[in-house]
């Protein structure tokens, strides 16, 4: 009797949901180290830290978009994830 190498689907499946699992508290951790990154600097912004004129107003819009950006992109991923673990969204 010859004993098969192969992983049952079952296996499979606990192995990718736990792969997933690890994936997720990851990209939890960079979104709790990184969600802010742009706060101070757009609080300076705000308390007009910079010399005004054109630059700065462009500086500013774009650091708006970036922060705007990674936010987006933190709660995509983290949907992204959840949705293929069949879990349902924190909070």
């Amino acid at each position: 009797m010859a004993v098969s190498s192969e992983r049952s689907e079952a296996d499979v499946d606990e192995a990718e949901r736990f792969r997933l699992l690890l994936l997720l508290g990851r990209i939890q951790q960079l979104s709790n180290d990184h969600w802010h990154a742009f706060t101070r600097p757009r609080q300076a912004m705000g308390d007009h830290a910079w010399v005004g004129g054109v630059a700065a107003k462009s500086f500013e819009r774009r650091l708006e978009r970036s922060d705007a950006e990674l936010h987006a992109q933190i709660r995509k991923a983290l949907d992204l994830v959840q949705q293929k673990i069949g879990r349902p969204l924190a909070g």
